[in-house]
C-alpha cells in the first residue's frame, strides 16, 4: 500500500535496507538505556541515513486510490475492519473508520509505561517529550522498534477481529513479519477464506483461497467499483477494468 504513495519498502531491489544496509536490531533497549540521547539524536536530525529518508517520504505521501477504495468499501459494509502494519496514517487520511495499526502510527506518541497515546498530527517534535503525565514513564513515538513488543491492547484487538472473520483480504504484504503475519494463519486455520492482492507471489500465497496478481491500488479501485456501479473508473488511472482484474485471479493455483 505504501509504495504506490512514495513510501520506498525496506526490502528488495530499492528497498532502504539494500541501499543502506540493514539497521540495528535492538534499537528498542538501545532507546531505553538512554532515552534522552535518542530524543536528542531525532531532533537534531542525527540519525542513520535511511531513516531521514523514510521520514522525509512519511511527511510526503499522501493516500492513492487503494486507501480511497478501502474506506469505499468500508462505507459499504463489504469491509468490516482493516489491520495494517504502515505507519504513515494514510489509511485515516482516507476516511477508515475502524482501523488497527500494529506497528502503530508516526503522527502520535506513546507512552512506555501506560500505553497512553497523544495525536500530534503533522508536527515534528523539537525536544524530547516530557514524561508522561499519566504516569510518569518514558514517551516515545507510537510506532514499534525493532525489538519493541507490539502493545498488548493493539494485539488483543486485531486478534478479536481476526477471530470474527469469514473473509481476509491479504493487500501488499510479504507476510513475513511476525506477530501480524501469524494473524494470517490463524485466520486460514480457523475456516476464513484468504485472498492475496500483490503482484508478487508471497509466503502467505500458498494458502490462499483467491490470488489476484495486481497493485493494490488497481484491484482495490475495481471492488469498490463492483460494489458502486456509479464510480467511474475511467476517471481514476490507478484502475483496472473488470476484465483484468479477473484475468490476474487465481484460485488454489488455477485460474479462473
Amino acid at each position: 500500500m505504501s509504495v504506490e504513495s512514495g513510501i520506498p519498502t525496506f526490502r528488495g531491489k530499492d528497498g532502504l535496507w539494500t541501499r543502506y544496509g540493514p539497521p540495528p536490531m535492538d534499537g528498542f533497549s538501545r532507546f531505553r538505556e538512554d532515552p534522552a540521547g535518542w530524543w536528542e539524536r531525532r531532533v537534531n536530525r542525527e540519525m542513520d541515513d535511511h531513516m531521514i529518508e523514510l521520514r522525509d517520504a512519511l511527511i510526503a505521501a499522501r493516500p492513492h486510490a487503494g486507501h480511497h477504495a478501502l474506506a469505499a468499501l468500508e462505507q459499504a459494509g463489504a469491509v468490516q475492519h482493516v489491520i495494517t502494519q504502515n505507519i504513515d496514517g494514510l489509511d485515516l487520511k482516507a476516511g477508515l473508520k475502524n482501523l488497527i495499526e500494529i506497528h502503530g502510527n508516526r503522527t502520535r506518541l506513546r507512552c512506555i509505561g501506560c500505553g497512553r497515546r497523544t495525536a500530534l498530527g503533522d508536527i515534528v517534535p523539537e525536544e524530547p517529550p516530557e514524561p508522561c503525565g499519566q504516569c510518569g514513564q518514558v514517551v516515545k513515538f507510537d510506532t514499534v522498534m525493532f525489538g519493541e513488543p507490539v502493545p498488548s491492547d493493539t494485539m488483543k484487538a486485531a486478534r478479536e477481529q481476526i477471530d470474527r472473520a469469514s473473509c481476509v483480504l491479504a493487500v501488499g504484504t510479504s507476510a513475513s513479519v511476525r506477530p501480524a503475519s501469524g494473524l494470517l494463519w490463524i485466520a486460514m486455520s480457523q475456516g476464513a477464506t484468504i485472498i492475496e492482492i500483490n503482484p508478487f507471489e508471497t509466503k502467505l500465497t500458498s494458502i490462499c483461497d483467491v490470488v489476484i496478481r495486481a497493485r493494490a491500488g488497481e484491484a482495490l479501485s475495481q471492488l469498490a467499483s463492483v460494489l458502486d456501479p456509479e464510480q467511474d473508473s475511467l476517471d481514476n488511472p490507478d484502475s483496472m477494468h473488470e476484465s483484468d482484474v479477473r484475468s490476474s485471479m487465481s484460485r488454489n493455483g488455477s485460474r479462473l
